[in-house]
């Protein structure tokens, strides 16, 4: 069952070939190797032909890609990485083979095309990316258990955050996070209290956090390789009146954009529905990244939902729905969920912890 599940998404992959009319595809990212053959090392290329596939690792990893690569061909490396891989492609006789362009590094592609004469390499861009974007059942299932360890971990680590400096809380969170289960964070923790919630990306310091004032966190967990991605804005001990419109400004955006999800519609359109909520509040300065990402083998794939998206979004997409207003000098809001684009419409995958209300 498991090994079909790799070979129908080899399958899907040689689809794309007749697009450049390559020959073969050379995978080198190491989460499209992953969703390819379901390898977790941290050395490992696929070469993927129009009838079959070959997996090349290095000897640290020959137990391990024998445990867990199974329906290609498996090569152990012999020299470097390059090397084999020349090699392999010269006794297969190819002559068009397709490359990930945003991955395979310059001096690879270097390495390569000197000692492939006569073979043309050929970028191609997002071709594993795009069929990653579509979950199956599986995925879908770590995707809810990386939620499910993350929300836990919150409810644990950001019971009391008055009087905690944020580098504690985060701390406290990465912690959690392990003792309930997953390998570890999805990416190091976001805890900004006060002015410095306005940094949409703030690293945690020694600040202690205040009643009073806005703090935002931004957490999540990794499960078996896949990621969740959570944003939560607390205040504690109430606050202003400033503060609490902040957020019930933010609160109304994520709210249209969840409702703007469903199948068959352009990603832009679910960016566009938070951002005029914001920008009809006079914040529209103030909101200055896309309103939601991807989510799966990393953190942040796609779809991207961003103004200029016209990806159209089909069931089984996972991904953040995060609008935010940031006001220098006073601090900022972000609300993160995780969704699920449905038949009907969508799920929103992580209300085990209710967003705040004032």
């Amino acid at each position: 069952m498991r090994s079909g599940r790799f070979s129908a998404r080899r399958s899907g992959l040689r689809r794309s070939f007749a697009g450049d009319g390559v020959q073969a595809h050379l995978v080198t990212s190491l989460p499209n190797v992953r969703y390819l053959t379901g390898f977790t090392g941290s050395s490992g290329a696929l070469l993927v032909y129009a009838r079959g596939a070959t997996f090349v690792t290095d000897f640290r990893y020959r137990l391990q890609a024998a445990r867990e690569v199974s329906g290609c061909r498996r090569v152990e490396q012999r020299g470097t990485m390059t090397e084999t891989l020349a090699q392999l492609i010269g006794k297969k006789g190819l002559k068009r083979v397709g490359f990930e362009g945003a991955h395979l590094s310059f001096s690879m592609h270097r390495r390569l095309s000197r000692k492939l004469k006569g073979v043309r390499l050929v970028a191609a861009q997002g071709r594993v990316e795009r069929l990653r974007m579509v979950k199956d059942a599986g995925e879908i299932a770590l995707l809810r258990q990386a939620v499910l360890v993350a929300e836990r971990a919150y409810r644990r680590a950001a019971r009391r955050l008055a009087g905690r400096s944020e580098r504690e809380v985060a701390a406290s969170m990465e912690r959690a996070v392990r003792e309930n289960g997953a390998e570890g964070v999805a990416f190091a923790p976001i805890v900004a209290g006060g002015r410095r919630a306005a940094l949409p990306h703030a690293v945690p310091g020694r600040a202690k956090i205040r009643e009073g004032r806005l703090v935002i966190l931004d957490f999540g967990a990794r499960f078996r390789g896949y990621h969740s991605d959570i944003s939560r804005t607390r205040l504690p001990g109430g606050g202003g009146a400033r503060a609490k419109e902040l957020y019930r400004l933010v609160a109304k955006a994520r709210r249209e954009a969840v409702r703007a999800v469903r199948p068959g519609v352009e990603a832009r359109a679910v960016d566009r529905a938070a951002r005029g909520v914001i920008e009809r509040a006079g914040y529209g300065d103030c909101f200055g990244h896309g309103t939601g990402h991807g989510v799966g083998l990393e953190v942040h794939e796609g779809p991207s939902i961003s103004s200029g998206r016209r990806e159209v979004l089909e069931p089984g997409m996972v991904f953040t729905v995060e609008p935010g207003v940031y006001v220098e000098n006073f601090g900022g809001v972000r609300i993160e969920d995780m969704v699920l684009v449905t038949r009907s419409g969508c799920e929103i995958m992580t209300r085990a912890i209710p967003a705040v209300s004032f």
